[in-house]
């Protein structure tokens, strides 16, 4: 599995350090203040080039609101900085197929959609108000004092908050500073997210040899014909979502983890529910209430469980209705005993490991 899926990750991960790189988060915070589609969309498109960290993209949308952006945006942010970036793309292809490709992008942002509107209806002032106090209290604060019982999470934030908030006044760097500040970006999000990869490869390997068959299919209902079909689908989803709390594998992690689940006979649209599910594990909920308070934390994990929820049918009954879900169970990983063979993942992978971990080591260089 991790040479199927190293050089897509390499390459995303470097594709997404050079453009945050030169994208500031100035480019288009003024233009976030207000709930419009072309504010949504501003939203999604900044997330979508940003990187795939769950706690970058949490620290980045504070930074949001505090620049003046809604709630509905941030959020709408952390969705496509999570779920809609070069590096998921790449590993959901090889390791689940191009329908769950589809189902990641249309999901992504029907999610994008549901989760704006049920922010911008069901989110009360007062809730706002107290989020409001909760940043306004820690703004003065350093990353490391903020951040003090999650270290990963204060290197990676801090990082982002810094690297990201360029003064608008100061003298405009060359290339090469570019270069070097994209390098940075990249070690940052490799140390960050690349522990949850790790995790994701090893828990889905364990589970894929030592779980018999039957318990997947016990637990997914899988071929269940005594319920009716929606309370079968509907319970898939509710799974994914819980699975992928109490996980804790965030970002592209889960994706290792979302075939297994796969192949074990969860539903589609419970693959694709797992998968976006990375914004409300246990983790990421404890620095939602650490940046807004309880009830900011409360709201925003029932607002985002019922949008993916609603993701995950609309996915089930839209692909089946257009008889794209996979009859497969394999996707793209299987368990073959097939030896060392030369082909374009081969050569990919021996340009981009030691390219990889050259721009790795010269990014740990630039953050010192």
């Amino acid at each position: 599995m991790v040479w199927d899926i190293y050089w897509g990750l390499a390459l995303g991960f470097i594709l997404s350090s050079l453009i945050r790189a030169f994208v500031s988060t100035e480019s288009i915070s003024a233009r976030l203040g207000k709930n419009s589609v072309t504010a949504i969309g501003l939203s999604t498109l900044f997330g979508a080039i940003s990187s795939s960290c769950s706690y970058a993209a949490a620290s980045m949308a504070r930074t949001l609101m505090i620049k003046g952006s809604t709630w509905s945006n941030a959020v709408v942010f952390m969705v496509a900085s999570t779920n809609l970036v070069f590096e998921i793309f790449i590993v959901i292809v090889s390791l689940l197929g191009w329908a769950f490709f589809g189902g990641e992008v249309i999901g992504g942002l029907f999610f994008i959609i549901i989760s704006a509107i049920l922010i911008s209806w069901f989110f009360p002032a007062k809730v706002k108000e107290e989020a409001k106090e909760h940043i306004e209290a820690s703004e003065g604060k350093t990353s490391d004092d903020a951040h003090a019982h999650h270290h990963m999470e204060s290197s990676c934030c801090h990082h982002s908050m810094n690297m990201d908030n360029k003064d608008e006044h100061s003298p405009q760097p060359g290339l090469f500073a570019e270069l070097k500040t994209a390098s940075g970006h990249y070690y940052m999000d490799v140390t960050m997210v690349g522990r949850d990869i790790l995790i994701g490869l090893v828990v889905a390997s364990v589970l894929m040899v030592l779980v018999p068959e039957a318990f997947w299919k016990g637990l997914f209902l899988t071929g269940n014909s005594s319920l009716p079909h929606f309370l079968v689908l509907s319970w898939n989803a509710v799974v994914g979502i819980l699975i992928a709390i109490f996980a804790f594998v965030c970002s592209v992690g889960n994706i290792v983890m979302a075939a297994v689940l796969w192949q074990g006979g969860i539903s589609f649209g419970g693959v694709i529910a797992f998968i976006l599910s990375d914004l409300v594990t246990i983790p990421m909920l404890m620095v939602f209430r650490k940046y807004y308070g309880n009830k900011t934390m409360w709201y925003l994990l029932a607002i985002l469980v019922v949008s993916i929820f609603v993701t995950s049918l609309f996915l089930d009954y839209s692909f089946a209705a257009l008889h794209w879900i996979p009859k497969a169970r394999t996707g793209g990983m299987q368990m073959t005993n097939e030896g060392f063979k030369w082909n374009y993942q081969t050569y990919l992978n021996l340009f981009f490991i030691p390219v990889s971990i050259a721009y790795f080591y010269w990014g740990r260089k630039s953050m010192k």
